[in-house]
């Protein structure tokens, strides 16, 4: 087994407390999504934050319809 410091066990919990947070948002949504595609997608926007925060940085509110 690989030796873990805990500064990066403490980050993977965020990322994994994240992915959780994605999947109940994204099961909410009404989205029809396999389970474990929903799992695999929710860690990798997780895993992704920065990446993420930067795209939807641009994003401004919806048009009101």
């Amino acid at each position: 087994m690989p030796h873990v410091t805990k500064k990066e066990a403490d980050a993977y919990d965020r990322v994994i407390d994240a992915a959780n947070c994605i999947s109940e948002l994204l099961e909410k949504s009404g989205i029809d999504i396999d389970e474990d595609d929903l799992e695999v997608l929710s860690i990798f926007i997780a895993d992704n934050a920065p990446a993420v925060m930067q795209i939807l940085k641009r994003v401004t509110k919806r048009c009101a319809l």
